[in-house]
C-alpha cells in the first residue's frame, strides 16, 4: 500500500499518466480532491456523458483513495489519472497532454499555478459544487496576492449556498458569474442507491436476519471513541447488536483499535472481508480501515450517525444515509448542512442530538422498542427531490459552454 501510495505522489510530480484526447469533439477536465469531490462530480459526468457522447472527458484526482474510487466509479470512457502536482512543470505537461477546451473544478480546488497556466493557454474555468469555508475564506483573502488571479478567472461558477456566492464575490469572482445551485453530489446518491449491493455486503459480512445494526460515519476526532462507548453500552441490552464504525481520516483507527483492546471488545477490519475468499465473521465490532464504503455501508444501518457534529467541525454528508431510506442522526455543530438539517428534520428523517448522551438514550429506546424496520421510503424520496436535481442544472450550463448536443459537438471560446 505504501508503495502504491508514492507511485502515485510520483505520478502527480512528474505528469507521466495524463492521458492524450482520442475524439475529434471538445475535451473537459474535471479535477476533485478526493472521494467527496469525485462523488459530487459522478452525476454531473455521467449526464454530461450521455448529453455529449463525442465530447472527451477527463477526471484529475488529487489523493490515492479518490483516485481508486473514482476508477472504479466513472463511466465508460471517463479517462481517470492522478492530478499535477502545482508545480509549473507537472501542471504544464498535463495541460499540453489534454489540449482542455474547458477546466471544471470541483467545490474548492482553487490552486495558483494551475489556475495561471490555464488562464496562459486561454482555458475557460468553471466551478461546479463551489463552496468555501469561513477558514479557507479568510486565509484567500489574507494570500489575496497568491489567489486574486485564481478568483477574477472564474467564467462560472455554481454554489452550494448564498455565503459561497458572498465570500467568492468578495474574493474576485464577479457576482453576474455565480449561480446558487446546491450540491450535485445528491444526484449521485440517488443514482448509487442499488439494493442488490446491500444483499451483497450482507452475505459477505454475514448478518443475520434481523441482527440490529448500527453505522457511525465520518467520526473526526474524539466521536471515533465516543461511538464505540455508546456501542459498548448498547450492547449490554442487546447482545446480537452489530457496530460498523468508519472514521473521516484513517490515522484514527490505531486509536480506535487501542481504545478497543483496552476495553477488551473483540472487532475486526472490514478490509478483511474484503478478499476474493468469503471468511466467517467472529466480532460484532467492525472497523472500517479504507475509503470509499462508507456509502453503501450506510445501507445496511438500523441505526446512523453522521460525524464532524458533535465536534466543532460542521458535518459532513449528512444526506448519504437518506438515499437508503434510513433516519439519520447527527450533533449540534451542523454549519456545513444546515441546509440539508432544515430539509431532512422537516420531513422527520433527520435527528439533531444535544450530545453523545442523548445519542445513547435515543439509541437505547429505539433498539428496546424494536422500531427499527419502519420505512421512510415517502420521506426520503421527498426530501432527496427536494435536494436534487443541481447535475441537470449544472450540465446544461456546459452545454452551452461547449455548443454540444446529442449528436454533435464544437466548442465555443466566446461562451461567458
Amino acid at each position: 500500500m505504501a508503495q502504491g501510495k508514492r507511485d502515485f505522489w510520483r505520478f502527480r510530480l512528474i505528469a507521466d499518466l495524463a492521458p492524450a484526447p482520442v475524439c475529434r469533439g471538445p475535451r473537459v477536465w474535471f479535477h476533485a480532491a478526493s472521494v467527496g469531490e469525485v462523488n459530487g462530480s459522478l452525476g454531473v459526468v455521467r449526464r454530461l456523458r450521455s448529453a455529449c457522447p463525442h465530447t472527451d472527458l477527463f477526471l484529475s484526482v488529487g489523493t490515492p483513495q479518490g483516485y481508486h474510487f473514482a476508477r472504479s466509479h466513472v463511466p465508460d470512457g471517463v479517462r481517470v489519472f492522478a492530478a499535477p502536482v502545482d508545480v509549473p512543470w507537472a501542471v504544464c505537461r498535463t495541460i499540453s497532454n489534454l489540449s482542455p477546451d474547458l477546466f471544471v473544478a470541483l467545490e474548492s480546488e482553487f490552486w495558483p499555478v494551475l489556475h495561471w497556466c490555464l488562464r496562459k493557454h486561454r482555458i475557460p474555468v468553471v466551478l461546479l459544487n463551489g463552496h468555501i469555508s469561513e477558514r479557507s475564506w479568510r486565509r484567500y483573502r489574507r494570500l489575496s496576492f497568491i489567489f486574486g488571479h485564481v478568483f477574477r478567472g472564474i467564467q462560472w461558477a455554481a454554489v452550494k449556498g448564498a455565503e459561497d456566492k458572498d465570500r467568492l464575490t468578495t474574493l474576485g469572482v464577479p457576482a453576474d458569474r455565480i449561480v446558487v445551485m446546491g450540491s450535485a453530489k445528491y444526484d449521485t446518491l440517488v443514482d448509487r442507491a442499488d439494493s442488490a449491493v446491500i444483499a451483497t455486503w450482507r452475505r459477505r459480512l454475514g448478518l443475520a436476519e434481523g441482527a440490529p445494526v448500527v453505522v457511525g460515519g465520518s467520526l473526526r476526532g474524539v466521536e471515533c471513541l465516543t461511538l464505540l462507548e455508546i456501542f459498548r453500552r448498547l450492547r449490554n441490552d442487546q447482545p446480537g447488536l452489530v457496530g460498523i464504525f468508519a472514521p473521516r481520516h484513517l490515522d484514527r483507527v490505531p486509536q480506535m483499535v487501542e481504545w478497543l483492546e483496552r476495553n477488551r471488545l473483540s472487532y475486526e477490519f472490514l478490509s478483511s472481508f474484503l478478499s476474493s475468499t468469503p471468511r466467517s465473521r467472529h466480532a460484532d465490532c467492525l472497523i472500517v480501515d479504507g475509503i470509499g464504503h462508507l456509502f453503501e455501508l450506510y445501507g445496511l444501518a438500523d441505526l446512523v450517525f453522521c460525524g464532524g457534529t458533535l465536534v466543532p467541525v460542521g458535518g459532513h454528508n449528512i444526506v448519504e444515509p437518506v438515499a437508503w431510506a434510513k433516519t439519520v442522526y447527527y450533533g449540534p455543530h451542523i454549519e456545513k448542512v444546515l441546509d440539508e438539517h432544515r430539509i431532512l428534520s422537516g420531513y422527520g428523517i433527520g435527528v439533531m442530538v444535544s450530545d453523545a448522551e442523548s445519542l445513547y438514550k435515543r439509541w437505547r429506546d429505539a433498539l428496546t422498542a424494536g422500531r427499527l424496520a419502519e420505512s421512510r421510503d415517502a420521506a426520503a424520496r421527498k426530501a432527496l427531490d427536494e435536494l436534487a436535481g443541481a447535475a441537470d442544472r449544472q450540465v446544461a450550463v456546459l452545454q452551452r459552454f461547449l455548443n454540444c448536443s446529442g449528436s454533435s459537438a464544437s466548442w465555443n471560446p466566446m461562451m461567458e
